[in-house]
């Protein structure tokens, strides 16, 4: 699975790159369940303080909401190359259920997932439709 997501050049504190590709992994072979920061930072050799802050100087987010990110591009490139139902991309991209993805999706992209795949296949961004809305 290739790796997607925040991640910045190495800066003061960063995990190692080999540090930080253990943990990508590990957070990525992760069920529903989760791998938890202690356990991240075990299989890195650190501790869970350290590595919280190590990992967030890397990728510029805390392990969590990288995962969530990574998980919401996966959702949305799922939405855009078929018509997969929603519960089924959310599961597949490792949400819990369909209402987990819309939560995620909205706080993100300040729309629902199907609103977000309706204005795409119609070519039109969320600026415009909410200008088309004020007029």
């Amino acid at each position: 699975m290739q790796m997607r997501g925040p991640v910045r050049n190495r800066s003061p504190g960063a995990l190692a790159p080999w540090q930080l590709r253990r943990a990508i992994l590990l957070l990525l072979a992760a069920t529903a369940s989760g791998c938890s920061v202690a356990s991240l930072a075990r299989a890195c050799g650190l501790s869970a303080s350290h590595f919280a802050h190590g990992f967030k100087a890397a990728t510029g987010v805390p392990p969590h909401r990288w995962l969530l990110l990574h998980r919401l591009a996966c959702a949305r490139d799922m939405m855009l190359a078929g018509t997969e139902s929603l519960s089924s991309i959310a599961v597949s991209c490792g949400f819990s259920d369909q209402s987990h993805l819309t939560r995620v999706f909205r706080s993100e992209m300040g729309c629902s997932p199907a609103a977000w795949r309706r204005q795409q296949r119609a070519g039109v961004s969320a600026r415009e439709l909410a200008d088309l809305s004020l007029e």
